[in-house]
C-alpha cells in the first residue's frame, strides 16, 4: 500500500514539474522567491532558473519511473522493505528539482547533497550483493570529490567577483556580473567542469559502477 500510494504520488507530482517547466517555456519567462531564514543575511533564492526546460525533462522521465515502479515493487515484496526505496526514491527526485530551481549556491549545494546521498542509497538498495557495496562506495567517493570541487568554483566567483560582504554575492545572478582575471575565471571553469563531470559519470572510474549493479527483482512463484 505504501508503495503503490507513494508512487502515485510521484507521479502526479513529476506531472506537475512537467507542466510547471513547460509553462515556463511557453512564456519565456520565470519567477523567483525567497526562502525565509532565521538569519536575515542568509535567505536562499529558488525558482529562478534559466532553463525550465530540465524541469520538463525531469518531469518526463520521473512520471514514466514512478509509474514502472508500481509493478517494479511487486517483485520485491517479501524479500526487502519496500519503505527505504520509497524514501530515497522520492528524495532523489526532489533533489534533482530543487537542483535545477536553485539560484544560489547554498541551496543548490544543499539540493546536489540530497540528490547524491539519496541516489547512493538506491545504488545499494541490494545490499546483500558485494558488486553493489563497491559500486556504491565509489559511486559516493566521486560525487563528494566533485561536490568539493563545485564549491570551490562557486568560492572563487564569490569571493574574488563579488566579495563575501554580504550572503547575496553567493547568487547565481551576482555570479555572473562578476569580473574576474582570466587565471581565476578559468580555474572557476575548470573545478566546475570537473565537479559536474565527476557526477555525471564522465570520469572513467565512475563508468563502470552502472555494469557492476546487478539490480534484477525477484518473482514470487506460484
Amino acid at each position: 500500500m505504501a508503495g503503490r500510494v507513494s508512487f502515485t504520488l510521484s507521479a502526479a507530482a513529476s506531472l506537475l514539474a512537467a507542466a510547471a517547466g513547460a509553462v515556463c517555456v511557453g512564456r519565456g519567462s520565470v519567477s523567483s522567491s525567497t526562502l525565509p531564514s532565521a538569519c536575515p543575511t542568509c535567505r536562499s533564492r529558488c525558482g529562478s532558473t534559466r532553463w525550465p526546460v530540465f524541469l520538463v525533462v525531469i518531469g518526463a522521465l520521473a512520471l514514466f519511473v514512478s509509474v514502472y515502479s508500481l509493478g517494479y515493487v511487486r517483485g520485491i515484496l517479501g524479500h526487502r522493505p519496500v519503505t527505504r526505496l520509497v524514501v530515497f526514491y522520492n528524495l532523489f527526485l526532489a533533489g534533482m528539482i530543487m537542483v535545477v530551481l536553485a539560484n544560489d549556491a547554498l541551496f543548490f549545494l544543499v539540493a546536489w547533497e540530497v540528490m547524491a546521498v539519496a541516489s547512493y542509497f538506491l545504488v545499494v538498495f541490494e545490499d546483500e550483493r558485494v558488486e553493489n557495496r563497491r559500486a556504491g562506495f565509489l559511486y559516493l567517493v566521486v560525487a563528494h570529490v566533485g561536490a568539493v570541487a563545485i564549491l570551490l568554483s562557486f568560492g572563487i566567483l564569490a569571493g574574488l567577483g563579488t566579495g563575501f560582504a554580504s550572503f547575496a554575492g553567493y547568487s547565481f545572478d551576482s555570479m555572473r556580473q562578476s569580473s574576474l582575471p582570466p587565471v581565476w575565471s578559468t580555474a572557476a571553469f575548470l573545478l566546475a567542469l570537473f565537479g559536474f563531470a565527476a557526477k555525471a559519470g564522465v570520469i572513467p572510474c565512475t563508468s563502470g559502477c552502472p555494469r557492476r549493479i546487478r539490480w534484477r527483482p525477484r518473482t514470487s512463484r506460484r
